[in-house]
């Protein structure tokens, strides 16, 4: 990527902060708790559906990365609140993380604010019609919303985040840049976004083939899209398990 592009890139990631932070649960703190409890139960509904993916030893950094790093919470709003501050200087940190990193990064970020958006309109739902969050109450919202386009395409960018972080993490001189870049991001700022990028390449390493852990991964969430949008839904949101109790109490 040149510098052109590589700039490209820090506008497009500023843009997509911006998008973020106009979500509306920002300032409604009992939507931002309905949607707190739309993603506790997302990450659990995620682990129960590929658990036998999971729970395999060289997934289970990968799996971790997916359940908690692409789905929001307190972390990435502070990783968002520091990037505000540091994205309008942005052009005095070109040298500090290589292009390829930024890019993964940028799309990573990406994917997850999408997630976030995508469940927001559940939680909104959820709130409009005074619903806990509850298994049936989850499969009605996802009907409801009717977001199944999205949907489709969320996977597809999930596995484009994969297979771009792939590539990187294949590429010795690439690795060796960014990990030089470590002291010199830190120092200037840039550390949550850099270990964003880092727990990527991390849980990315033990997979052997990418294409092992994210391929059925994608299929079955297509599969369970389909499920819940088709006109012979049978009450489950994933067809391959049983409905589970949420929450736990």
């Amino acid at each position: 990527m040149d510098t052109d592009t590589q700039f490209n890139s820090l506008a497009q990631l500023e843009h997509i902060l911006q998008t973020y932070w106009q979500l509306p649960y920002h300032r409604d703190a009992s939507l931002a708790a309905k949607l707190s409890d739309v993603q506790n139960f997302q990450r659990l509904r995620v682990y129960d559906s590929h658990k036998d993916i999971f729970e395999l030893p060289q997934n289970q950094k990968m799996a971790d990365y997916f359940v908690n790093q692409l789905y929001g919470g307190e972390q990435f709003t502070l990783m968002a609140k520091q990037l505000d501050i540091i994205l309008p200087k942005a052009k005095k940190f070109e040298k500090l993380v290589p292009s390829g990193a930024l890019e993964t990064g940028t799309l990573a970020i990406a994917a997850a604010i999408e997630a976030i958006e995508l469940d927001l309109q559940l939680a909104q739902w959820l709130s409009q019609n005074d619903l806990p969050v509850t298994y049936d109450n989850m499969l009605n919202a996802y009907q409801r919303v009717g977001a199944k386009t999205q949907r489709l395409e969320q996977i597809t960018h999930m596995k484009q985040v994969c297979y771009r972080t792939d590539k990187y993490i294949n590429s010795f001189i690439l690795q060796k840049a960014f990990a030089l870049a470590k002291g010199t991001a830190y120092a200037n700022g840039l550390q949550p976004f850099y270990d964003f990028i880092d727990a990527g390449f991390v849980a990315m390493k033990p997979l052997g083939k990418v294409a092992h852990f994210i391929e059925p991964f994608a299929e079955r969430e297509r599969q369970i899209v389909e499920h819940v949008h088709g006109s012979t839904n049978d009450g489950r949101i994933d067809p391959h398990s049983a409905p589970f109790v949420y929450p736990n109490y």
